[in-house]
């Protein structure tokens, strides 16, 4: 019944911040992913384009926010690649989707819609009017840093590096755009088992982890080189390990502060 009542319909039937919002995401689903052939492909543009816009039109608190098209695309592939390579994520990314039965690639864009709405509806408000959630994990990201490596913290203080700058993207995307498909699957998998926090206090220790991981290295920096890096970590050639490492020192973070967040003060 979406399709036919919100998708499907004119834009005369649109309201104007419908058709704003439509014109947003028309504009980002080409932008998606660009280095993965799978998203290149026009019916799975489509696809992801409904799956957005529908999304939107029924959760008018927040709409459609840029970043959201990202984190579509672990479910759209896990899907995928359960239906056509046994599960192999990096033979479904270069998947000819025209091969499957309409049928069946409207099964995944269900079953991806309703998994997206899932995630998004746990951390709402990251994507409503000033983003409060988001400005929250951000906060608490710098505290937890200056607490656990207050030699970084100075030097990015020093160096008039803000956490915004390089962290709301970490935090917008869920680090999609940050790690490729197969390190941001073994990422979500535990935010899921986390279960309500997963996705939201959890990811902080995540990107914690994941900072001071190269804190000796971005100590070096100066500012341009900072932003750089911080903007195009290399994390492109990380396997299950590397992921896996990562994942146990945030669990270490958790241990010493969610229950304490005085620590933070």
């Amino acid at each position: 019944d979406c399709l036919p009542r919100y998708y499907d319909s004119s834009n005369a039937d649109r309201s104007e911040e419908d058709q704003k919002m439509l014109r947003q995401i028309l504009l980002d689903v080409p932008r998606t992913n660009p280095g993965m052939p799978l998203f290149h492909n026009v019916e799975v543009r489509r696809s992801l384009e409904r799956i957005l816009y529908i999304w939107a039109v029924k959760h008018p608190a927040s709409g459609y926010v840029q970043g959201m098209n990202e984190l579509v695309t672990p479910f759209y592939v896990t899907f995928l690649a359960h239906h056509t390579s046994g599960g192999d994520l990096e033979d479904a990314c270069a998947y000819d989707v025209s091969l499957l039965p309409s049928e069946l690639l409207d099964a995944i864009e269900a079953d991806t819609y309703w998994c997206l709405t899932k995630l998004l509806d746990g951390i709402q408000d990251h994507y409503t009017f000033s983003q409060p959630g988001l400005q929250r994990m951000i906060f608490k990201l710098q505290g937890i840093v200056q607490r656990i490596d207050i030699g970084l913290f100075n030097h990015l203080e020093t160096h008039e590096v803000k956490f915004v700058q390089f962290a709301f993207r970490w935090m917008n995307c869920l680090l999609v755009r940050e790690m490729k498909l197969r390190s941001i699957v073994r990422l979500w998998d535990t935010y899921l088992a986390e279960g309500s926090g997963g996705f939201d206090s959890f990811h902080v220790y995540v990107c914690c982890a994941l900072l001071v991981t190269w804190s000796q290295e971005l100590q070096e920096k100066s500012f341009q080189d900072l932003m750089m890096f911080l903007q195009d970590i290399p994390t492109q050639h990380w396997g299950v390990e590397d992921i896996e490492e990562l994942l146990g020192q945030a669990f270490i973070l958790k241990s010493l502060f969610d229950q304490s967040p005085s620590h933070l003060g």
